[in-house]
């Protein structure tokens, strides 16, 4: 079986977010070959990690937002694309993968049946519908009736948190077409747990006194993030004992670094930029911070929970299903209640017993399940393409 995994903005090296899905197709001799806007993308570093799956990458003009010019022409690279590589199933994700994918397989579809030949299997991933509880009304004018029109083109709808299930079970999809729940991307659990690093020397390193607690935040600097709830709760917490990381990079950085400055926070918040030592900074923070307004279900807040940090989130779809029963969420905007959230993280004992109560929750979405979950949808591909 050949199959095409089609996504947006390719990151610098392949990552969590297709990885499982990678070592699925391997497992199972698939022909994998994945296309994406490759702009920012390490060149080498991509042509180690093809190697080492054993994948093909390629580039595509593609924009970020599904409205962008570029992708028409990104629409017909990618049709030629699909026609000389003479793929079976495409594997649609992200807004604009999932828009350029299956317009370009149904464009593909009507000749192939026209010529009597087996039409392509297309399967789209949801990793957060644009639209969702609380949403403001021009993501659900805009984004839903695409979605919901697309899905008669899709014989697959991938979705990786409730809310989004409940949605798409009311889609109407291709002929036997079928939605299902999927436990995300995964993590890789035992990567987070056995990180060997001297967390003393780290913090230390990271300009951290002994005695202060360290909160994190590992994300892109983007609106969605809101990155600014957070410096507003330490600016209201006041307390010297309290030291804020933020690690990652975007469009809001110089924004931010401007807002830490009128707040008299350069003391206490520090943004680390782009990082490669993700694992050996959550084994050097006490309690990670994720107070995004919109997730699918986040990969960074699972990778926090499996290093066994005490998690502080957002009550919003995602992070919901992630952290289930735990009573460390407020509302996105609720600086008050995020504040009284995080001066329980002073007392040790209740840090380690969340910490615990985290490293149990996560197990369910271990890389192992993530795998073996997209193995069972790659299998429904085979048997409807034969």
């Amino acid at each position: 079986m050949k199959l095409l995994y089609v996504t947006g903005l390719s990151g610098k090296r392949i990552n969590g977010f297709m990885r499982s899905a990678i070592l699925a197709a391997k497992e199972m001799g698939i022909d994998f070959t994945m296309v994406s806007n490759m702009t920012m993308a390490d060149k080498e570093g991509y042509k180690e990690d093809c190697k080492e799956y054993g994948i093909k990458a390629l580039h595509i003009d593609l924009d970020r937002n599904p409205l962008g010019r570029n992708n028409k022409k990104a629409h017909d690279e990618l049709c030629k694309i699909i026609v000389r590589g003479g793929y079976d199933v495409i594997h649609c994700n992200t807004p604009t993968g999932g828009v350029l994918g299956r317009v370009c397989a149904h464009e593909i579809n009507k000749e192939r049946i026209k010529k009597g030949e087996k039409p392509i299997y297309v399967i789209y991933q949801a990793h957060g519908f644009h639209f969702w509880k609380g949403a403001p009304k021009k993501n659900w004018l805009v984004f839903y009736p695409v979605e919901k029109f697309l899905a008669r083109w899709t014989d697959m709808l991938i979705t990786i948190n409730q809310e989004d299930y409940r949605v798409a079970q009311t889609f109407k999809l291709r002929e036997n077409g079928k939605a299902i729940l999927h436990p995300g991307v995964g993590v890789n659990i035992k990567d987070f747990q056995e990180v060997d690093v001297d967390r003393d020397k780290k913090r230390a390193e990271l300009g951290v006194k002994p005695n202060q607690v360290v909160f994190l935040n590992v994300g892109e600097l983007i609106d969605r993030k809101n990155h600014k709830v957070l410096l507003q709760a330490m600016k209201k917490l006041n307390n010297p004992q309290a030291v804020l990381l933020i690690a990652g990079d975007g469009e809001k950085k110089e924004e931010l670094e401007k807002d830490i400055h009128d707040l008299g926070l350069e003391k206490s918040v520090k943004l680390l930029g782009y990082r490669t030592d993700v694992k050996e900074l959550l084994k050097a923070a006490d309690c990670f911070l994720f107070p995004s307004y919109q997730e699918g279900l986040p990969g960074a807040l699972m990778e926090a929970m499996a290093s066994g940090l005490p998690c502080i989130a957002s009550n919003i779809r995602g992070n919901t299903d992630a952290l289930q029963d735990s009573g460390f969420m407020s509302s996105p905007d609720d600086v008050d209640g995020l504040v009284e959230l995080m001066k329980v993280m002073f007392d040790s004992s209740s840090r380690i017993a969340e910490g615990k109560a985290n490293e149990e929750r996560v197990k369910r979405f271990d890389i192992s399940k993530s795998i073996e979950a997209y193995k069972t949808v790659y299998s429904i591909a085979e048997e409807a393409i034969k």
